[in-house]
């Protein structure tokens, strides 16, 4: 009986050490789930800061597409031809990446005063009437729930700001 008793008991020494393994393994797997989830927000987050940097450096860096871009936001009604293809790309491209920072922010890989700063830029672009006329021809180009909250922007915004264009009170 007693030979019987240190099998029992060996067996629930090691029952009781692969409980532990488990416990271990579950909180190291926990870690690194935790820190895994932190580098993809931080990866997001660089990626959308490092692409909307590159659209302005396309943008500012050419002379000829600064002034279309200008021109554009400010009066799209006078674009023609290669003009309006040329400024219809500009506007695919940023809108483009607007959307994907909305969704990362809705998918919680964007943090609050990385989005609160990019959503800012995007009011203060959203309030230029070129960009809001070029809006109503293309928003069917994306997805509705993006649609509907770049509707609701315009329907907040107040006249444009981005570039020294004077407070209607000023």
């Amino acid at each position: 009986m007693n030979h019987a008793l240190n099998w029992e008991a060996i067996s629930a020494i090691g029952q009781l050490v692969g409980a532990l393994a488990v416990v271990i393994s579950l909180i190291y797997l926990a870690n690194e789930v935790r820190s895994n989830t932190r580098e993809t927000r931080e990866a997001s987050m660089r990626r959308v800061s490092d692409n909307y940097t590159q659209w302005v450096r396309q943008v500012s860096g050419h002379p000829d597409l600064s002034e279309l871009y200008y021109r554009g936001i400010h009066d799209f009604e006078s674009l023609e031809g290669v003009e309006l293809v040329r400024f219809s790309g500009l506007m695919v491209e940023v809108f483009r990446r607007f959307e994907e920072m909305y969704y990362l922010r809705l998918q919680g890989h964007l943090e609050s005063y990385v989005w609160n700063g990019l959503e800012a830029g995007m009011r203060d672009f959203n309030r230029y009437p070129g960009v809001q006329a070029w809006w109503r021809l293309r928003s069917h180009w994306f997805s509705e729930q993006f649609a509907k909250h770049i509707n609701q922007v315009h329907q907040a915004t107040g006249p444009p700001r981005m570039y020294r264009e004077p407070m209607k009170d000023e």
